[in-house]
């Protein structure tokens, strides 16, 4: 994947995982730290660390209980109870979400 992105090859990166599931790929260089390449991420783990570097992180993990998959959809749940998809949380601005998160 790191040659694709390198050579600005179009990549899927789901697909390129579900193929290595399926056909049992061996890692011949395998590092830990690629786990935590940003292109990896999921949405809704980008959205988990912008909200700490917006909201730093006790605010963020007093406000957000969980971020979830149901059916195919990412999804925000905060600790009053109240939910949005994380594509709806990245539309609306920090401090909107804020108030939504903290009004019940």
């Amino acid at each position: 994947m790191a040659w694709l992105q390198k050579h600005e090859k179009q990549y899927f990166p789901k697909a390129i995982l579900v193929s290595a599931l399926r056909e049992q790929w061996k890692p011949k260089a395998w590092r830990d730290e690629y786990l935590e390449l940003p292109n990896l991420e999921s949405p809704g783990q980008r959205w988990w660390n912008a909200a700490a570097k917006t909201w730093g992180y006790d605010v963020r993990n007093r406000l957000v209980a969980d971020v979830f998959y149901d059916e195919g959809t990412e999804f925000i749940k905060f600790t009053n109870g109240k939910k949005i998809t994380v594509d709806a949380a990245w539309r609306w601005d920090w401090e909107r979400l804020m108030k939504y998160a903290i009004n019940r």
